[in-house]
């Protein structure tokens, strides 16, 4: 099965983007995906030589930035992630390469690696929880493979909507995609193996261990992952 990482991004992040893509290639390798796409505006960054860049117009609502975007990405399984995951250690490929098939094979149309304890939750199958399509968290831009026809679905029966702060003026397009995916009826499990709690609601997750998110809200780094954090800037030969 053809697979691809999918980078969102924007160029006023542009230094955590480079710290991306060094944990990119320190924890997974860049020959693990088939192709990987990197979304962001129109600017003067220069990628390494094997990400394709999809330019999104930045005058857009993020809902349709995202519909052109994943509307060029070739391949039927994508991992999505926005450029501050910052992977920190090795991912279990034996696990990701099982919930791939688990995705190719099913009706899912996602399978996500960021557990949460907001909702109940029933077993799908071993370490793979089930999401109700009536809960509050059947959309969420975590790091999840994601089919690409069922993503860019999603997207295109949105609303014109934004995510971060602009969402808190236009409407948030997380918010708007729940009843999307209702109507949609996808489906989409979660992988948890009784991964220790981090932050407020959400689990580490074994299969790829990543800062999510490094950045809180545009304002700076985390305080969530002080040691993961640390260790990928020294590793990276940055000032903590």
């Amino acid at each position: 099965m053809n697979k691809a990482l999918v980078i969102n991004s924007h160029s006023s992040n542009i230094e955590c983007l480079n710290l991306f893509f060094f944990c990119f290639e320190t924890f997974i390798g860049k020959d693990y995906f088939d192709s990987v796409y990197l979304f962001i505006d129109e600017c003067d960054y220069i990628p390494p030589e094997y990400a394709k860049v999809v330019n999104y117009d930045k005058k857009d609502s993020f809902k349709d930035q995202m519909v052109y975007c994943l509307s060029n990405v070739e391949e039927d399984i994508l991992l999505y992630c926005n450029e501050d995951y910052l992977f920190y250690d090795a991912p279990r490929i034996d696990i990701a390469d099982k919930t791939l098939e688990e995705l190719v094979n099913s009706d899912l149309a996602f399978i996500k690696f960021c557990h949460t304890d907001i909702e109940e939750y029933i077993e799908y199958k071993s370490n793979l929880l089930l999401i109700d399509k009536n809960c509050q968290n059947t959309f969420s831009q975590t790091l999840s493979f994601w089919k690409t026809r069922d993503l860019l679905k999603i997207h295109e029966n949105c609303p014109r909507s934004e995510i971060g702060a602009k969402g808190d003026i236009f409407g948030h397009l997380e918010v708007a995609a729940i009843d999307v995916c209702k109507s949609l009826d996808i489906k989409g499990v979660c992988y948890y193996n009784n991964e220790p709690k981090r932050g407020m609601a959400h689990f580490d997750t074994e299969v790829f261990p990543h800062i999510a998110s490094a950045i809180e809200r545009g304002d700076g780094w985390t305080t969530d992952y002080p040691k993961e954090l640390k260790k990928v800037l020294v590793l990276y030969n940055e000032d903590y």
